[in-house]
């Protein structure tokens, strides 16, 4: 039988105030004060992302309107309903969360695993958008609503389109100060016959406007970028109360510099991807891609009271010492992002979905740093399914350029190193050893200090991997040693080759044919103390290839935009296909095995005391 009561509370028109108990509420809200307290000090918490208080119930609702307009406004109205409840529920007023149904199978893989986490939580009925909307009204959470005007610009996704209508940002921006859901003018009407007040026209409001005007009653812990024509993480802007904006300029640049650092940026700014995260990165904060990321708040909710399972990891005393082939690690691209993690990763065959994951060593990128304050339910499938050949690698800590990052700060390597140790502390938690970093310039002074900033958090941190923005293969693999905070060495790896789509010309990149070619050859001109070579490939994610016969290394590109309707894969498979061309002489290992060996070959004595240290600590 299905459980139809909300939170704790036996009648829906009780949502409010008496949702929970007088002590509950003193709990939550010393809980939520004390992590604001410590965020941005010495021993702080290790998160960057708020706390969401964990509700009593969560009940499912989903927009079924068959008109794409109309969809998207009522889209945008679920948001901000679902980040109202969230909003309650931190404040106290309210005992109930709202999950969006889209029907994405890795979405309902986390729902599932939600009330497994957290067995107290309860499943609600699902409900009709609108009767929500009545029922929080009733319960005192939606206070009325606030009229935009829907964008209707032309251009792609994340483009500065000329024109943009971004009143729903304004909208956004203030739905959590007013307590009032966003309404586009078509539904109106709609809302109005479903009780609803207007609270504020912001029809014509600029972005601009509203920062200036409002500035004081945002959160200054974490900012929203999004494109208007977005729904999606409206709903945790508006629990948090985030400023939520899109373009470049000098709006952008007051809002980076206006947030305290080490703050995360919901959503994405679109436009030239370095200069958005070269802006973040250089106020010292935390750029994440969950532009298109659903649920957010209510699979955040008391995460910071979980404990995670921990990543099966090699043991370096099992690994064949004797085998002195040469050996190459591949690795994916973009594992910072974390709606890809979220939405489109696990269950796709391109990447964890790829029916012969496991039929060779791989090192999955990962935002397990945000996935563990953000979605705690795909790391636990993740270690719950992952094989023997599958190295889970922290991908930066949420994406910025460590070489560039807090530029514009005064305390920028005081910035670097708090940021460094809240990862590390997240990464203690999966038991995750390596970290890999997205440089502007792989070999600069402040990149090789921050190298040094990073490690000197860590203790027993295996390896630090290093590619830069333009080219990922720049780096040559070229090795750097830092020390970590007891003082042994740790090897910072540049990536020597990039599996990239229609990048023949460029030395060690391009198909997996021609690069397995530049391997054989790297390893084939080595001599003396060069051998065993040890490199890795990076393998660019959203680069689609066809398999092709040898020899030629050109046959295996296709154009991109109609990669599918010609067999196009990618991800896992091209650096399968890869593998398949090396000789008897390289070996094709893990990203682990591979950082244990160039340690060993680096200081044979401290790296063997290090594996009695790791043998004693698993």
């Amino acid at each position: 039988m299905k459980d139809t009561s909300f939170g704790r509370q036996a009648n829906p028109r009780d949502w409010g105030k008496n949702a929970l108990s007088a002590s509950r509420r003193v709990t939550i809200l010393c809980m939520i004060a004390f992590m604001g307290t410590v965020s941005g000090h010495a021993g702080e918490s290790s998160r960057w992302w708020p706390v969401q208080a964990l509700p009593t119930g969560v009940v499912r609702t989903e927009v079924v309107e068959k008109s794409p307009e109309r969809r998207a406004s009522m889209e945008m109205m679920v948001q901000s309903m679902a980040g109202l409840a969230a909003r309650a529920v931190n404040e106290t007023r309210g005992g109930t969360m709202v999950w969006v149904h889209n029907g994405n199978v890795d979405m309902e893989e986390w729902h599932r695993r939600m009330f497994t986490l957290h067995p107290t939580l309860k499943k609600l009925e699902a409900i009709d958008p609108w009767i929500l909307v009545e029922q929080f009204v009733k319960g005192g959470i939606i206070k009325g609503y606030i009229l935009y005007h829907r964008d209707r610009s032309v251009g792609d996704y994340n483009a500065y389109r000329p024109g943009m209508d971004c009143s729903v940002n304004v909208a956004t921006s203030l739905a959590g100060v007013l307590d009032g859901i966003i309404i586009e003018e078509e539904l109106e009407t709609t809302a109005k016959a479903h009780g609803l007040k207007l609270l504020l026209d912001v029809r014509g409001k600029s972005q601009r406007w509203c920062f200036d005007t409002y500035k004081k009653q945002f959160s200054r812990t974490m900012l929203c970028t999004q494109d208007p024509r977005k729904p999606h993480v409206r709903d945790l802007a508006i629990a948090q109360r985030a400023f939520t904006m899109f373009g470049g300029g000098d709006l952008a640049t007051a809002a980076m510099k206006w947030l305290e650092p080490l703050s995360p940026i919901l959503g994405w700014n679109g436009g030239d991807e370095f200069q958005t995260t070269d802006l973040s990165s250089s106020y010292g904060h935390i750029q994440t891609a969950t532009d298109w990321c659903m649920n957010l708040p209510v699979l955040m909710a008391g995460t910071e009271q979980l404990t995670l399972r921990k990543l099966n990891n090699l043991d370096p005393a099992t690994i064949a010492w004797t085998d002195q082939r040469s050996a190459v690690s591949f690795v994916c691209t973009d594992g910072d992002n974390v709606q890809w993690y979220e939405g489109n990763f696990f269950h796709n065959p391109s990447y964890w979905g790829n029916p012969e994951r496991g039929k060779i060593p791989y090192g999955w990128s990962s935002c397990f740093a945000h996935l563990a304050q953000l979605c705690p339910e795909a790391i636990d499938f993740a270690l719950a399914t992952q094989t023997a050949n599958d190295s889970i690698i922290e991908w930066g800590g949420g994406y910025y350029f460590p070489d560039r990052f807090g530029l514009r700060r005064t305390n920028r390597w005081e910035l670097l190193t708090r940021q460094a140790a809240r990862t590390w502390e997240l990464m203690k938690r999966t038991n995750t050893r390596i970290i890999g970093f997205n440089v502007s310039k792989y070999d600069s002074a402040d990149a090789r200090r921050a190298y040094e900033t990073f490690a000197g958090q860590t203790d027993r941190l295996l390896a630090i991997l290093v590619f830069q923005y333009s080219a990922y293969e720049a780096g040559a693999g070229e090795t750097f040693w830092v020390r970590d905070r007891n003082g042994a060495d740790v090897p910072v790896i540049t990536a020597r080759y990039s599996i990239w789509e229609h990048s023949n010309e460029r030395k060690n990149a391009g198909t997996s044919a021609k690069v397995a070619r530049e391997i054989r050859e790297t390893v084939a001109k080595a001599r003396g103390e060069q051998l065993p070579v040890y490199d890795w490939v990076i393998d660019h994610a959203w680069s689609y290839f066809r398999k092709a016969s040898r020899p030629d290394e050109n046959a295996e590109n296709l154009p991109q935009e109609t990669a599918l309707l010609h067999g196009g894969v990618r991800g896992y498979s091209p650096a399968a296909w890869g593998a398949e061309q090396l000789p008897a002489n390289i070996r094709v290992i893990s990203p682990e095995e591979l950082a244990w060996r160039i340690r060993m070959k680096h200081n044979p004595s401290e790296t063997r005391k290090l594996i009695q240290e790791f043998r004693a600590t698993e």
